[in-house]
């Protein structure tokens, strides 16, 4: 008997090494009923790119749109496209395009595909062409604009998105990427009208909310940043950089325990952030738990590829408040001999040293972090330029 219960026990360990998610056996078979269904290969595909069989995946479009012909083109390119198999996707626009030899669409669809292969100039030349096959379409102009935006030819792309708008006020893309263009050249206002405008246009597109918030975080309106962020994990929960965003702005106004949550967040989602484990231990820091700040800064310390000075003086912030002022002034004195002009870290060795009743060497890391302090003072008004009458 135990030896068939053995028999049965390997059986299923088999088959759960060779298929460890079933909900992907369950797609897969979903997808041989509707063989003709381009939703259920869409299903199938993604989780299969999601688990890293990006082969298997390639192979099932390229099977699909072989036994389709052409009724799925659309669809199935954009897929492709999505997946990363450029070349099966670049197969469906060719076709789409012979067939609607007087649309831009597909045109500006291979222009994306050439865009993600790297060929700048391919791409160029099919996104000008959709502008010239139907220039009363406002995508075409959109897509152009956006594709010079990412080349940084900011004239150029300002001149295409605005047709674009001139075209459809109503696309709120176009809006938000002549946002990104106004806030690259510094126009903050401008750039601000833009995405407010998208947010009113597209209220349940988090992207909106994001460039929104971290428009009103630079420029310390961080209230309003937290609005924004807020709106942007609710619809977007799954975002790392917004949990951050958000956990940074809860920062800068000192709100540590929201903070901390949004921290947490970010962590959960990507464990391997360095900045929201930084910010979390800073947290910790902000609120006098300097033991679960430790928690975090030294393994951070530990998996550093090279020393970060920022760890160093956060550590030895920790130590210094749990009393531990030998351990602060070891993680001090590599600092310094990193960073020899670092004021704030020579005073923290000055506050150490006289809890160690190590007076001289006290007094000289305070007049060592004066020192670097003044002559700090000093760069910085050399640096100002006066006006002219």
């Amino acid at each position: 008997m135990a030896g068939v219960l053995s028999n049965h026990l390997n059986r299923l360990t088999q088959l759960f090494d060779s298929e460890p998610n079933l909900s992907l056996m369950r797609l897969r078979r979903q997808a041989r009923r509707d063989a003709a269904d381009v939703s259920a290969l869409a299903a199938l595909c993604r989780a299969l790119h999601a688990q890293g069989q990006h082969a298997e995946a390639e192979q099932r479009l390229r099977d699909f749109l072989e036994q389709s012909g052409d009724s799925h083109l659309e669809p199935l390119g954009q897929l492709a496209l999505d997946l990363g198999a450029d070349v099966v996707a670049e197969q469906c626009f060719s076709r789409w395009a012979a067939q609607h030899p007087g649309t831009a669409a597909p045109i500006g669809w291979l222009g994306i595909v050439y865009a993600q292969r790297g060929d700048a100039a391919a791409a160029e030349r099919e996104l000008i062409r959709a502008t010239e096959i139907e220039p009363e379409l406002a995508e075409p102009w959109y897509r152009l604009g956006s594709f010079l935006l990412r080349k940084r030819e900011l004239a150029l792309a300002e001149r295409h998105l605005r047709r674009a708008l001139e075209i459809d006020p109503l696309m709120a893309r176009a809006h938000t990427n002549l946002g990104y263009l106004l806030d690259l050249r510094g126009e903050r206002t401008a750039a601000l009208r833009e995405f407010q405008k998208a947010v009113q246009l597209s209220p349940h597109d988090p992207e909106g909310h994001f460039n929104l918030g971290a428009l009103h975080a630079e420029a310390r309106r961080y209230d309003l940043a937290i609005e924004q962020f807020v709106e942007g994990v609710a619809l977007a929960p799954d975002r790392v950089e917004g949990h951050y965003n958000l956990g940074a702005a809860y920062f800068e106004l000192r709100r540590y325990e929201e903070a901390i949550r949004a921290f947490r967040r970010a962590l959960r989602l990507q464990p391997a952030h360095e900045e929201a484990r930084y910010y979390l231990g800073l947290c910790y820091v902000r609120k006098g738990a300097y033991d679960r700040a430790l928690m975090h800064f030294e393994p951070a310390h530990r998996q550093a590829p090279t020393v970060s000075v920022r760890l160093l003086f956060a550590m030895a912030q920790c130590y210094n408040g749990l009393e531990m002022p030998r351990q602060a002034v070891r993680l001090l004195q590599q600092l310094v001999d990193l960073v020899p002009d670092h004021a704030r870290a020579y005073h923290l060795l000055g506050i150490c040293y006289d809890k160690l009743g190590e007076r001289e060497r006290a007094g000289d890391a305070y007049r060592r972090s004066d020192l670097h302090l003044t002559l700090a003072r000093g760069r910085r008004a050399a640096g100002r330029v006066e006006g002219r009458p």
